[in-house]
């Protein structure tokens, strides 16, 4: 891994884009951004792969356990393709891998991040070359004048790091994501089979997890879509899926079911990404 923002046309690039989204990069760091927190961190991950950052990519990945994924795999992969091919160039590529997957708002959210991300994996690489050239012995000028760019970016990744290690910590401790009793019951229809299919995506963060599974009430969602229905109940530390509005059911949720067909096709899309060698772009 080499530093790659050596040339003034490179580096003036990813200011100038940094500068175009400032807004939403702020805005990425507060809740309810158009780029949620699953979002970013699978934006900085992807990064991090694309530049060759391990040390970023622990980081983003202890981050992730935490928060969740997301569960679209369209995204996943347009994140991807984006991430890659910004590393390729060396600078900032127009989103097309993101046109007509995610809204405008959150294009912008995810060129921010990707602008963080490469900042960070430029940090990583100068201060690794520094290291590198003093535990031989060798510092040239060239790479002592790495000195300032590796400190102060080591310095502002300080509360980052020691952020993502507690929280790496904590979704180790969560209790985890439990499999879904019933799901594969025959008498369960397409509605409940989908439901199914949801809950990992659901208590994908830690911090939910440990709420909802740790608590010793189990909460019981009915949900209807014409014709169809089922009940998921979720707590003690298990989920269950019926077919039907159970008796007990806290609340019930009637509307279409498209929503749901398009998360369980995101979780099949996510799950192919990640298995099937090269089918991530």
């Amino acid at each position: 891994m080499t530093p790659r923002l050596r040339g003034p046309r490179a580096a003036a690039a990813w200011a100038t884009e940094a500068a175009r989204t400032l807004p939403a990069g702020l805005r990425s760091a507060v809740p309810g951004a158009p780029v949620p927190a699953a979002l970013r961190e699978d934006v900085l991950l992807a990064v991090a792969h694309a530049e060759g950052a391990t040390a970023m990519a622990w980081l983003h990945g202890e981050w992730r356990a935490f928060v969740g994924e997301i569960p679209d795999g369209d995204v996943r992969v347009a994140v991807g393709a984006h991430a890659a091919a910004c590393a390729a160039a060396g600078h900032p590529v127009a989103p097309d891998a993101l046109a007509g997957i995610l809204p405008p708002a959150a294009i912008r959210g995810v060129r921010a991040v990707t602008v963080r991300g490469r900042v960070e994996a430029e940090v990583e690489a100068r201060a690794r070359r520094l290291v590198a050239a003093l535990a031989a012995g060798r510092p040239s000028r060239a790479v002592l004048a790495d000195l300032p760019v590796a400190v102060a970016g080591l310095a502002a990744a300080a509360p980052v790091l020691a952020a993502g290690t507690a929280l790496g910590a904590l979704a180790r401790l969560a209790p985890p994501v439990p499999t879904v009793v019933g799901a594969d019951d025959p008498s369960v229809g397409l509605l409940g089979a989908l439901a199914a299919q949801t809950v990992p995506v659901l208590l994908g963060n830690a911090a939910v997890r440990a709420l909802v599974l740790g608590s010793p009430l189990v909460v019981s969602v009915g949900l209807r879509s014409g014709a169809s229905a089922c009940t998921v109940s979720l707590g003690r530390g298990g989920a269950r899926v019926v077919d039907g509005i159970a008796p007990d059911a806290t609340i019930v949720l009637q509307g279409d079911v498209e929503p749901l067909v398009r998360l369980a096709a995101g979780i099949v899309l996510r799950e192919v990404v990640e298995v099937v060698p090269g089918a991530r772009p």
